[in-house]
């Protein structure tokens, strides 16, 4: 006598959460190639060592996994490299079929090159509470 195999909500939540548990590895593929990956091609191309994280996750989320793959291989195109260095030196992404977006307008790397001299626009210019003493004369 042979016994038919008969599907139960047990024998489905058991194989799912087996499921769970097993690595992920086709999500890992697709998640494009690591952080320290990514960073270290930012960091050779660009010459900055380190890379803001806010603004290396920034650019990380406007490139596909494709894109990071291409770039991290050096198998990406010149229009490519030209877009994720303006990307990481300006602190904004500009779609050619969207508005462009900021997102990390103070950590972009076209201040560090000057940080030395000149404070981010739109911050203070001075110690915290400068604007309460009197002006100089002039």
């Amino acid at each position: 006598m042979t016994r038919t195999p008969t599907l139960t909500r047990r024998s489905v939540l058991g194989g799912v959460s087996a499921a769970a548990l097993l690595p992920g590895w086709a999500s890992a593929q697709a998640s494009g190639p690591s952080v320290a990956a990514f960073a270290a091609k930012c960091r050779e191309l660009t010459g900055f060592d380190p890379i803001p994280r806010a603004l290396l996750m920034g650019v990380r989320e406007i490139y596909s996994a494709t894109d990071q793959a291409a770039l991290v291989a050096d198998q990406a195109d010149d229009a490519l490299h030209a877009s994720l260095l303006k990307a990481l030196y300006t602190g904004m992404h500009r779609p050619e079929d969207g508005e462009p977006g900021r997102f990390a307008y103070s950590s972009a790397l076209m201040y560090a090159a000057v940080e030395d001299s000149l404070n981010v626009p739109s911050y203070c210019g001075g110690l915290p509470g400068f604007w309460a003493e009197k002006p100089a004369d002039v």
